[in-house]
């Protein structure tokens, strides 16, 4: 074999592997914002990760109380709520289970991480391990939506996890009530 055949056999593979390793960082950053990428044998999904972590909450969570409804009259007219955009219903979500895990620690103003926070309340007992566990894991999939594009995140997604958090609120009223 001459010098000639081997540079002719080894120059896309040592390209490919520069390519990649060039742009290892901006596609790591852009994996995170995919919904779905698929090449051959290789899929990837945004939602499937976060759907598993969903399912762990809904799982170790009881469902919250239905909210009473109240009667009115009626006065013949519809009204339509649009939904916001799913990414906004989730971070929303989020601080107010932010707020109320603050005012479980009795220091609204504290500058402390999420992660300090949790770990603190659960140490002293105000929440419970599942719980703790579980709001963990929506933290960091709360984390992946701040900085995610927007068409990552569907509206299934949104109302998944919107209704993760009320299982936990409703934990934690039930709790401290």
């Amino acid at each position: 074999m001459t010098m000639e055949s081997l540079i002719e056999i080894l120059v896309w593979p040592i390209t490919t592997i520069i390519v990649v390793m060039l742009l290892r960082s901006p596609l790591s950053e852009l994996v995170v914002t995919l919904k779905k990428l698929k090449y051959k044998d290789l899929e990837l999904e945004f939602e499937k990760e976060a759907n598993k972590i969903l399912a762990e909450v809904e799982r170790d969570l009881p469902e919250p109380p239905k909210p009473e409804v109240k009667e009115t009259k009626d006065s013949g007219v519809l009204f339509s709520r649009s939904r916001l955009d799913p990414g906004i219903e989730i971070m929303e979500s989020w601080r107010h289970l932010e707020l109320k895990l603050r005012g479980l620690s009795g220091d609204l103003s504290s500058k402390k991480s999420m992660g300090q926070l949790i770990r603190e309340l659960s140490k002293s007992g105000k929440i419970s391990e599942e719980t703790s566990k579980a709001i963990l894991e929506l933290s960091s999939l709360r984390n992946r939506v701040a900085h995610a594009h927007e068409e990552a995140i569907t509206y299934n997604l949104s109302s998944s996890v919107k209704e993760s958090i009320s299982r936990i609120m409703a934990v934690l009223e039930s709790n401290n009530a």
